[in-house]
């Protein structure tokens, strides 16, 4: 099946298959990719953070707090089943 595949390394051949010039074009592209990746991932992030601020809790009507989730002594894992 791979008897017929050869190695290119020539840049010749880089610029034929992806169409870029020089490295440095290449690096340019990669870090205006990762950016913007990043800029939409922190924009997901405030959102997100936002929505889940909002989010209505389970308050205590004496105190207006969220309720103590505490667990006995000696005991270090507990499951919530619902």
């Amino acid at each position: 099946i791979f008897l017929g595949i050869e190695e290119r390394t020539s840049v010749d051949d880089a610029d034929a298959v992806l169409g870029f010039d020089n490295l440095s074009s290449i690096i340019n592209s990669m870090l205006v990719l990762v950016g913007a990746t990043l800029v939409f991932f922190l924009i997901g992030a405030v959102f997100s953070a936002r929505h889940a601020k909002k989010a209505p809790t389970i308050r205590l009507v004496s105190t207006n707090q969220p309720p103590e989730m505490s667990v006995g002594m000696g005991i270090t894992w507990h499951l919530f089943n619902s």
